[in-house]
């Protein structure tokens, strides 16, 4: 598991956050983020099902997947977490079904705001949190168990969440 703060530079920083911050910017309810969980929030779609799905994914996102040394794309996504609709998700690994058919791949989330919420990790069965900072990525094994904390010191807490293949 890796951290990494300042991971954009400033302004490339900035240009995704204003996109994603803006009131238009156009997001999708989602009821559940693993099975069974009763966390509603809200999602965009930058890539998934072996194509671009959002207008952004290639001015916005490809730079980051080349910073990420990414070889191929499984999912890209950004989430908006309420915290009036969102506690904490079930632990999961994002992508269930191809955790036999992929030997290794890797989870990244770009935090796009401070606040007190996160992301809990279980390595090695311990839980480790990670703290929701502006422009700090996080990388782990896809393999690895995770679930989303809300914040409590603000009304949103906003990803960009990235799994790929590495070079």
């Amino acid at each position: 598991m890796k951290e990494i703060k300042n991971f954009l530079p400033k302004e490339e920083f900035k240009t995704l956050q204003n996109l994603i911050f803006d009131i238009n910017f156009p997001w999708r309810i989602r009821n559940e983020m693993v099975p069974g969980d009763k966390n509603m929030f809200f999602g965009h779609i930058f890539f998934n099902y072996l194509q671009p799905r959002s207008e952004f994914y290639y001015s916005l996102i490809v730079p980051i997947l080349e910073k990420l040394n990414c070889k191929a794309v499984i999912e890209v996504r950004s989430n908006m977490y309420f915290n009036k609709l969102f506690d904490k998700s079930g632990w999961h690994i994002d992508h269930e079904v191809m955790k036999e058919e992929m030997n290794e791949h890797t989870t990244a989330i770009l935090y796009l705001n401070t606040c007190n919420g996160g992301t809990e990790l279980k390595i090695k069965e311990k839980v480790k949190f990670i703290k929701a900072e502006e422009n700090k990525m996080i990388i782990f094994s896809s393999k690895t168990l995770h679930r989303a904390i809300t914040s409590t010191d603000t009304d949103k807490r906003y990803i960009v969440n990235f799994n790929y293949v590495q070079i």
